[in-house]
């Protein structure tokens, strides 16, 4: 999907992310959105379109959320010459209300970041 169709806006982050028992290291989220985010990992694995996932976020200090665990659906993979990106959806889970928070701080400082350009 290209960024212009997508509906919701995405906000940039570098928090780390694990996927229950799929990667040895962890990835990093590069952005999030209220339905999504994506994570990029420094190894290709394989993994199923159509399984659902355990994606344990690490938020940043600054945003004050402890870490969460979220239940997620693979969109997409993209795997390059060193790492492995994929979009992932995130489904209702237990950690959503965490999540729509974390997404909640990120768009409020990305306002601000706007305001003291």
């Amino acid at each position: 999907m290209s960024i212009n169709e997508r509906r919701m806006p995405r906000y940039p982050d570098f928090a780390r992310a694990c996927l229950k028992g799929h990667c040895e290291f962890p990835g990093y989220l590069e952005d999030v959105s209220k339905t999504g985010c994506k994570v990029r990992f420094a190894q290709d694995f394989g993994i199923d379109l159509e399984n659902e996932y355990t994606l344990t976020i690490l938020p940043g200090f600054r945003s004050g959320i402890k870490e969460f665990e979220l239940t997620v659906c693979p969109q997409w993979v993209e795997n390059g010459a060193d790492s492995c990106e994929i979009g992932f959806q995130v489904l209702h889970s237990p950690g959503i209300r965490h999540y729509a928070r974390y997404v909640d701080i990120l768009a409020e400082q990305g306002e601000e970041e706007l305001q003291e350009a």
